[in-house]
C-alpha cells in the first residue's frame, strides 16, 4: 500500500466560505493564546518566587485541561452538535483567561490555566474536526492555512508579552488581548451554528452524526505520533525562553520576544507548505520536516551566542510548522469517519504531551541545568520519525484498512 492514496492529477481546491473563515480566525487565537501562555510562565515565575519545577505545574494545569477536553469533546457534540459546542468552548476559554490574570496566587494561575486549557482545547478540536469534515481531499492544504494563520498570530503573541514587558505593562495585555478576540469571533459567528456541524458533527439524535465503534489500529499509531510531536513543540515554546536567558544571556523581555523565531519558522513552513502538500506525498514531507527541527535543534543547542540560537530556533520552527496540521489530518483519516472523536483524542495526545514534556524538562533543569534537559527534544523528534516511517497513512483510507 501507498501512502498516497490516490493517483490522481487533479489538485483540489479549498473551500474557504464563511463557517472555514470563521474556524480559521479561531484557531488563529488559539495560537495567540498558546504562544503568549508560554513566556508568560517564566515572567510569572519571577513573580511568584517559585523554582521552574513548581511553575510547570502551569503547563500540567493546561495539559489536564487539553486531556479533559478531548475526554469529553466527542461526547458533548454527540449531545448538542458540534456548532454549540464550539461557541460553549469560547466562552469557557475567555473565563479561564481572565482567572489566569487575575491573580499571583499559584492555586488561581493553575485554576485558571486548567479552565483556559479546557476551553481552548475543545475549541481547537472542534476545528480540527470541521476542516477534513467541510474540505474532504483538500484537508491538508486546509488543515496547513489554518495553522499557519495561528503560527501568525502566535508569533505576535510572544512579542506582545515582550513588548508589554518593555513599557512597564506587563504581560497581562497579551492574555486580555486573547480574551476580547475569542468573544467578538462568538459575536460575528452569528446564530447559525449548524453550519459548523459539518458531514459528521451532528447529535445523535439527528441524521448525519458520526459512526461509532472501535478506533482502527492505525489510528494509535497517529496518536503516539502527536505526543511526541506535541512535546517537542511545548519543549521549545515553553522552555525555550530560559534557555536563551541561560546560554545566550538575553534579558528578559528579549528572551521573551524572540521565542517569536519559533513561532516564525513554523508561520513560514505552514504557510509555504500549505502549496507543497498539494503537490508531494504528506507522508514525505512529514518525515522531512522532522528531519528539518532535528537539524534546527542541533544548532541552536551547539550554539552558545544569541544569533546563531535565533537561526537554529527559527529553522526548527519552520521544520514544526507543518507537522501539527498534517499529524491531526492523518489522525482523522485514520479514524475511518470518527472524525471528531479522532480530533478529541488527539486533543488528549496534545495535553498529555504539553504537560509531561515540558514538566519533565523543567524537573531536569532544576536538578542538572537547562542546556542538558533540552536533551528530551531530541529523542522525542525521533520517536515521530519512526512512528511514521512504521505505518504511513494514504490520502484515501479504504474501509477494510487497519
Amino acid at each position: 500500500m501507498t501512502s498516497t492514496g490516490s493517483t490522481s492529477t487533479v489538485r483540489p481546491t479549498v473551500l474557504r466560505d464563511f463557517p472555514t473563515v470563521i474556524v480559521y480566525v479561531q484557531v488563529a487565537i488559539f495560537g495567540w493564546y498558546v504562544y503568549s501562555f508560554g513566556p508568560s510562565i517564566a515572567l510569572l515565575r519571577d513573580e511568584q518566587g517559585t523554582t521552574r519545577t513548581v511553575a510547570s505545574l502551569h503547563s500540567t494545569a493546561a495539559a489536564i485541561g487539553a486531556i479533559v477536553a478531548g475526554l469529553i469533546v466527542a461526547a458533548v457534540v454527540r449531545r448538542i452538535g458540534r456548532g454549540p459546542m464550539l461557541r460553549s468552548a469560547s466562552v469557557v476559554l475567555a473565563a479561564g483567561l481572565i482567572i489566569y490574570i487575575s491573580s499571583t496566587a499559584l492555586p488561581l494561575t493553575l485554576l485558571g490555566a486548567f479552565v483556559a486549557s479546557l476551553g481552548g482545547t475543545s475549541l481547537l478540536s472542534g476545528a480540527n474536526a470541521f476542516i477534513p469534515d467541510h474540505q474532504g481531499p483538500a484537508t491538508p492544504q486546509a488543515m496547513s492555512e489554518a495553522h499557519g494563520f495561528a503560527s501568525l498570530t502566535g508569533l505576535l503573541g510572544p512579542l506582545a508579552v515582550g513588548a508589554g514587558v518593555w513599557v512597564g505593562w506587563g504581560w497581562r495585555p497579551a492574555i486580555i488581548a486573547a480574551c476580547v478576540a475569542v468573544l467578538i469571533l462568538e459575536i460575528v459567528r452569528g446564530r447559525n451554528l449548524e453550519l459548523y456541524d459539518g458531514t459528521h458533527g451532528h447529535p445523535d439524535s439527528q441524521p448525519g452524526h458520526a459512526p461509532h465503534g472501535p478506533m482502527p489500529r492505525r489510528y494509535w499509531f497517529t496518536f503516539f505520533t502527536i505526543f511526541a510531536i506535541i512535546g517537542t513543540e511545548f519543549s521549545l515554546t515553553l522552555w525555550g525562553t530560559d534557555l536563551l536567558r541561560d546560554r545566550a544571556s538575553l534579558g528578559d523581555a528579549a528572551a521573551a520576544a524572540s521565542i517569536a523565531t519559533i513561532v516564525g519558522g513554523m508561520a513560514l513552513g505552514r504557510l509555504v507548505g500549505s502549496r507543497l502538500v498539494a503537490h508531494i506525498d504528506p507522508e514525505r514531507v512529514l518525515i522531512a520536516t522532522l528531519g528539518l527541527t532535528l537539524v534546527g535543534f542541533a544548532i541552536a543547542w551547539f550554539s552558545g551566542a544569541a544569533v546563531p540560537m535565533l537561526i537554529g530556533f527559527a529553522v526548527t520552527g519552520t521544520g514544526m510548522g507543518l507537522q501539527v496540521p498534517l499529524s491531526i489530518g492523518r489522525s482523522v483519516r485514520a479514524s475511518r469517519g470518527r472524525v471528531d472523536r479522532a480530533a478529541a483524542l488527539a486533543s488528549v495526545a496534545i495535553g498529555a504531551a504539553s504537560g509531561t514534556a515540558p514538566f519533565l524538562l523543567g524537573a531536569v533543569a532544576d536538578h542538572l541545568g537547562v542546556h542538558t534537559a533540552f536533551m528530551v527534544v531530541p529523542v522525542l523528534i525521533v520517536a515521530a520519525m519512526v512512528l511514521v516511517w512504521i505505518d504511513p497513512v494514504p490520502l484515501v483510507v479504504d474501509d477494510d484498512s487497519a
